[in-house]
């Protein structure tokens, strides 16, 4: 009986031990997993430090310190070694007051002010003279691409043009019949099938994305997949992009900000893109003026990188929504149209 009782013992104390080993490779419950640390990509805290405040237009796999748009990784996204990126800095209050009628003011009035002069201008009625009563809301000013240059250049001018919801043909019409190659992205639009049966548009059921990889459900991989501008731009070997034009339907906030911060928006020409007010946007959040505040700050590091604003529409078929309501007689869709002075293609 004695020697079956160590036995016993012995086989529980085994048991005992192996027991605390796996529960000191899986931790306490409640505890974070082991592997992950979170780290910044660029100019945060080290890990193990203070965390900076987060400001209000942080998203939600992130925050953001006051003077910066800062973005945070977990060690463990194999995004490769990041390229050089270029911060975007959050544009001082407007008055000091932090109130959403002073952000409002000065941001309505930044998007509604042209900085560059354009006599001749291609939009949905065709060639024409700039002028701001003239029909539709995209514009391609002519001064910086004229027809008589784009005969001449060997290589065609190459068109993006993304949508998430379904629309018109009419831009992709136009820069085709300007002899452009056009690349159409997201959603199918009404009634271009027949320039795709021409050879004169491609599309790509392809959306536009400013994550470097996101998770991605069982759902989403029988959908369309997404992607950033520069992985788009490389898997096709383009290096340059004469005219870009988007409708993203509120995701356009981080994604400009996303080619922005990695430098992508150096190789656009002429950028065209639909603005959505009526809401923060995907991925922000804050007060009401932080919002504002953010908004203005990427078109000024827009402005800061040789963009200059040369049209604005404001969409009055749209409700009249500013953040969810009637406020400074705004619209809830504005289309605006710039020019990199700084073109270097």
């Amino acid at each position: 009986m004695g020697g079956g009782s160590a036995l016993r013992l012995l086989l529980l104390g085994c048991w005992v031990l192996s027991l605390g080993q796996i529960l000191l490779r899986c931790g306490r419950p409640g505890d974070a997993p082991g592997p992950f640390t979170i780290i910044t990509i660029r100019g945060g805290p080290a890990p193990g430090s203070a965390a900076p405040r987060r400001e209000g237009t942080g998203a939600a796999a992130g925050g953001r310190s006051p003077g910066s748009l800062q973005r945070y990784q977990d060690e463990n996204e194999n995004f490769g070694q990041p390229k050089t990126q270029q911060e975007v800095a959050l544009q001082p209050w407007a008055d000091g007051s932090e109130s959403l009628q002073s952000e409002a003011k000065r941001f309505l009035t930044y998007i509604s002010t042209p900085q560059l002069p354009c006599s001749r201008a291609l939009s949905q009625a065709g060639l024409q003279d700039f002028t701001a009563s003239a029909a539709g809301a995209w514009r391609v000013c002519l001064d910086h691409m004229p027809t008589a240059s784009l005969e001449l250049q060997q290589e065609r001018c190459l068109v993006y043009t993304f949508s998430m919801i379904k629309r018109g043909f009419e831009f992709s019409q136009q820069m085709s019949e300007m002899q452009c190659q056009v690349h159409s992205f997201g959603r199918t639009p009404y009634k271009q099938t027949d320039l795709w049966q021409k050879g004169q548009v491609q599309h790509h059921a392809l959306w536009l994305d400013w994550h470097e990889l996101r998770p991605v459900t069982s759902l989403q991989r029988r959908r369309s997949p997404s992607k950033r501008l520069n992985q788009i731009m490389q898997d096709f070997g383009h290096k340059k992009i004469d005219v870009l034009e988007a409708d993203l339907a509120s995701a356009e906030w981080k994604i400009l900000e996303s080619i922005l911060v990695d430098g992508t928006v150096a190789a656009v020409h002429q950028l065209i893109l639909a603005i959505h007010l009526h809401w923060p946007g995907f991925e922000v959040s804050g007060s009401e003026a932080a919002v504002v505040r953010y908004w203005y700050s990427l078109l000024k590091a827009l402005e800061a990188r040789g963009f200059r604003l040369f049209h604005s529409f404001r969409d009055l078929q749209k409700p009249q929504l500013f953040l969810h309501k009637e406020l400074f007689n705004a619209s809830s869709s504005y289309t605006l149209s710039w020019v990199n002075t700084y073109w270097m293609y």
